[in-house]
């Protein structure tokens, strides 16, 4: 079974429960869930930023393909955090056997001027504390349990608005925020020579001389698509013309292009050209 990108069902969610708590502006969805088959998990608010928990459970695997990138796999431990700004997708292919996981939701206008920065399994035990206090009284309905909640809220926002987005500079420093025809040569030019590198997005934002979010935006409008997926797209073309043109094994060529795996490649080839390596050089 392959990530869901809209060309099949998504397989059937088992929740087994679940709460939710509405603070600050803010909701939180606290949810038990079982993973007999390999299932999806995908996620889209186009105005509220999603931030997934990691509270308990245990899975077998966990491919990941959100829309800014990069994608792989790895197993979540308790206390990891996913974060996703609004209007981004990510979708999960998961195998296992149960997982609880808080989700947060924040307006987009609770973060006040500031852009989302996204993250994959990133790790962060205080925001993981923060949720589960929220948890252990989120069944009381007294006063203090209202006030621990609405106080605890208001820290965890404060902490992700210090700890994942990034302000605007001021407007007597503001940068330009689109990306001239020089610097969309400059970024083309330095893709092309790193496609075999870790390329971030604090990499690419340096080469515009921008914040990252702001760099987010500017390479959205000039090359209609994400950095990401532009990278991935070049990752691909650049694969395929070495398995029409050369005898490098599939493994070289993965490590060539910047995949960390052979199976990670495998799977991206597959879900851009609609055959595996294997079958597109044996085509060619």
């Amino acid at each position: 079974m392959k990530l869901w990108d809209g060309d099949r069902p998504l397989s059937r969610r088992v929740i087994l429960g679940e709460k939710a708590v509405a603070t600050r502006g803010m909701s939180l969805r606290f949810a038990a869930e079982r993973i007999d088959t390999t299932t999806d998990w995908c996620c889209f608010d186009d105005s509220r930023h999603l931030i997934f928990v990691h509270r308990a459970g245990h899975l077998r695997s966990m491919e990941t393909d959100p829309d800014w990138g990069p994608s792989g796999r790895g197993v979540p431990q308790v206390g990891d955090i996913w974060v996703v700004p609004a209007g981004d997708k990510c979708a999960s292919l998961v195998e296992g056997d149960t997982a609880e996981y808080c989700e947060i939701a924040i307006p987009d206008s609770l973060l006040g001027a500031t852009t989302l920065v996204p993250r994959v399994k990133h790790r962060d035990p205080l925001i993981h504390q923060m949720v589960e206090r929220i948890h252990d009284v989120a069944d009381r309905d007294d006063a203090l349990a209202r006030l621990l909640t609405d106080s605890v809220s208001e820290t965890l926002r404060l902490l992700i608005t210090d700890m994942y987005t990034v302000n605007p500079p001021p407007l007597t420093e503001r940068r330009p925020q689109t990306l001239d025809s020089a610097t969309r040569s400059m970024i083309v030019a330095f893709l092309e020579e790193s496609l075999d590198s870790d390329i971030t997005l604090e990499s690419l934002a340096q080469q515009a001389n921008m914040p990252v979010g702001v760099f987010i935006s500017a390479f959205r409008a000039a090359f209609h698509t994400t950095p990401y997926q532009y990278l991935l797209d070049r990752r691909i073309e650049r694969a395929k013309s070495l398995l029409r043109h050369t005898a490098r094994t599939i493994t070289e060529i993965s490590a060539m292009v910047g995949f960390s795996t052979p199976n990670h490649f495998a799977t991206a080839f597959r879900r851009r050209v609609g055959v595996s390596p294997r079958v597109y050089r044996g085509n060619r």
